[in-house]
């Protein structure tokens, strides 16, 4: 089990996971969706990113003389820190796979993969055939979760033929 993050799945078969956090339904026989949310495994360092965006909005009321300043402080400090409170959404199905933070949405479809990569936290969806120093700025990154088996078979399942999964 990864320990960053804690996770919940809805996918295609009704089985439940090993987690207390973390639940499995069957709502889309088409789709695989679950959230990966870091803040769940360690709500201790939460108080490390809100003190900190409360430290921006100060900092930038008392330096410009501006409550707005402070709450563009505060917002940027939250926004960088979204996929840590707010966790990922993420869903592979028959179209491609995708992962979305708030407001920010990364897809690719399963005709524009070239190259997929499993790691220990995840399995990395690349557009690009071959790794070099755009591959770490193109694609979907999938984190397991608590999920690794279950991200990996739904991968495996709508994944092009002429595409291995490595690692």
């Amino acid at each position: 089990m990864n320990q960053l993050a804690s996770s919940s799945i809805t996918g295609v078969s009704p089985l439940e996971t090993s987690e207390d956090k973390s639940s499995v339904t069957a709502e889309n026989s088409d789709a695989f969706l679950w959230n990966v949310r870091p803040l769940d495994n360690d709500p201790s360092k939460s108080w490390g990113v809100f003190l900190a965006a409360f430290l921006a909005f100060g900092v930038g009321t008392l330096l410009f003389h501006n409550v707005v300043f402070g709450i563009i402080g505060l917002i940027i400090i939250l926004g960088v820190s979204a996929e840590y409170w707010l966790g990922t959404s993420f869903k592979v199905d028959s179209n491609g796979a995708s992962a979305r933070t708030g407001f920010s949405l990364t897809s690719l479809l399963w005709e524009d993969v070239k190259r997929a990569d499993a790691s220990a936290e995840g399995i990395k969806l690349s557009p690009l055939g071959n790794s070099g120093r755009m591959q770490a700025f193109r694609g979907v990154f999938l984190k397991y979760g608590s999920n690794r088996e279950a991200v990996e078979a739904a991968v495996r399942r709508w994944l092009p033929t002429n595409v291995e999964l490595m690692g």
